[in-house]
């Protein structure tokens, strides 16, 4: 009995040592407000105001334990052509930090048809209907699409 007591307590206690310390990271980095590269933090609210004022946005959704995200972000999203395309064209960049579930992320992954990350959606702008990427990028499948995005309509900060 002291035996099956010992045994719970020490696998309990090694769960939260090592699960917890992942969680706290997490957290931590998802709510930095510096994103680097461009990128900045998405709200519905700022979708909105963007779409109403006819600029162009990329969506990156996304999570820190998200490998395929990574992949993404590394060998396509973060690439000097794709990040010159994206500057050329003013086309603002927001990412969707769903490491933690954010409940306004989840509701927009779900207009989507989409379980969880990774998802990618372009809004080119003016009354145009959003772009839905697949979710393993290819820097000409971004490049390409990107193309299409009207670089007149400027992103006035």
């Amino acid at each position: 009995m002291i035996a099956v007591v010992v045994m719970t307590v020490l696998v309990l206690g090694g769960a939260a040592y090592f699960i917890g310390e992942k969680f706290q990271a997490a957290s931590a980095v998802a709510t930095g407000n510096a994103l680097g590269h461009g990128w900045e933090k998405f709200t519905p609210d700022r979708l909105a105001s963007e779409i109403r004022q006819g600029h162009p946005v990329f969506i990156d959704f996304t999570a820190e334990w998200c490998i395929t995200c990574k992949f993404n972000e590394s060998t396509v999203l973060e690439t000097d052509a794709v990040r010159g395309a994206f500057s050329e064209r003013q086309i603002v960049k927001l990412k969707a930090d769903w490491t933690n579930g954010d409940p306004a992320i989840t509701k927009m992954l779900k207009q989507f048809g989409r379980p969880g990350v990774p998802l990618y959606v372009l809004y080119p702008g003016g009354s145009a209907q959003p772009y839905v990427f697949p979710e393993l990028l290819t820097k000409n499948i971004v490049l390409e699409k990107l193309e299409t995005v009207n670089h007149t309509i400027a992103y006035q900060p």
